[in-house]
Order: C-alpha cells, then structure tokens, then sequence
C-alpha cells in the first residue's frame, strides 16, 4: 500500500491472463492501473529492471490518477 495526494493505491501481483490485464483489442499487457480500485495489477512473471520500469510507468499513471493530470497522446 501507499499514498499519492492522500489516496490509497494497492499494488497486486498476478496472473498474466487476469481480467485487469485485457485490453481493448483482446491482448493482454504486463500491467494496468485501475482508477476505480486504486490498484496497480502487475504481472507476478515479471522481475528485475523490467519489472521496475514497469512499475515505475504504472505508478506515474497513479499519480495523474490522483492528481486530476490529463495527457492526451497529442
């Protein structure tokens, strides 16, 4: 657990095909973070510099999250 502008996020290892992970296309990613839940769900395969940039990644997601920060992709 921690905290970002006051809100509770949980990070949850799990498996590679768990529902979170879909995506839109049917595909599934290494991890997601869910705004509803508060939760970072993170494939538990993954390890090493991957799995702390990917960590890192979703945790910046997090803090847009909870601090209202909208980027578009243009």
């Amino acid at each position: 657990m921690f905290r970002i502008n006051g809100e509770e996020w949980h990070i949850l290892a799990t498996y590679q095909n768990h529902p979170k992970l879909k995506r839109r296309d049917g595909s599934y990613s290494v991890a997601a973070c869910d705004d509803e839940t508060k939760t970072i769900y993170i494939d538990k395969t993954l390890y090493g510099s991957f799995l702390k940039k990917v960590l890192a990644h979703e945790i910046t997601h997090a803090a847009m999250f909870s601090y209202n920060v909208d980027l578009s992709y243009d």
